[in-house]
């Protein structure tokens, strides 16, 4: 019988501080489809906030930033609020966060064609500064406007000032 200490060690242990071969390292910059996923969801997950979601204590959120892990199977959503919405607490919005998940989920998976629908965990970012309604409605003149009001432009004859075409 050989005793173990002759033996070679399994070829599967790793090294204390190796990095497994299948993960991306923190210093590489994603990759085009990692950025094209993550654009594409940021974008459906805005409409979904703009036109899907009825919860009226969801009134005055707004996605602000987005970040998809390298793996493809966790979203994280930051969010901020009106001061308005922020108003009524901060804590009622998560709540209705977490309850509209799932329902975000399916209409991503129904949506966009992917592998796998990552999990989305929401964050808080703050309040926002400015609203994003609408800006107010300049009142426009009953006057038309006169030939030396109007703007002028520089007119192209096709001739260049510093040389020969």
């Amino acid at each position: 019988m050989s005793s173990s200490r002759n033996r070679r060690p399994r070829a599967s242990r790793r090294r204390e501080g190796a990095v497994p071969s299948f993960s991306p390292s923190s210093s590489e910059p994603p990759s085009a489809r990692h950025l094209r996923v993550q654009s594409t969801l940021f974008q459906e997950v805005s409409l979904l906030f703009r036109s899907e979601l009825s919860d009226p204590r969801l009134e005055g959120v707004s996605p602000t930033s987005f970040e998809l892990t390298p793996d493809g199977r966790l979203i994280r959503i930051g969010y901020t609020l009106t001061p308005a919405a922020a108003a009524s607490g901060v804590r009622e919005v998560q709540e209705a966060l977490a309850r509209a998940s799932g329902y975000l989920r399916s209409q991503l998976a129904q949506h966009l064609d992917l592998k796998r629908v990552p999990q989305l965990r929401f964050l808080y970012i703050g309040v926002a500064e400015r609203s994003l309604e609408a800006p107010p409605v300049v009142e426009s003149r009953d006057t038309p406007v006169t030939e030396d009001e109007a703007p002028t432009f520089p007119v192209d004859d096709g001739e260049d000032e510093g040389g020969e075409r």
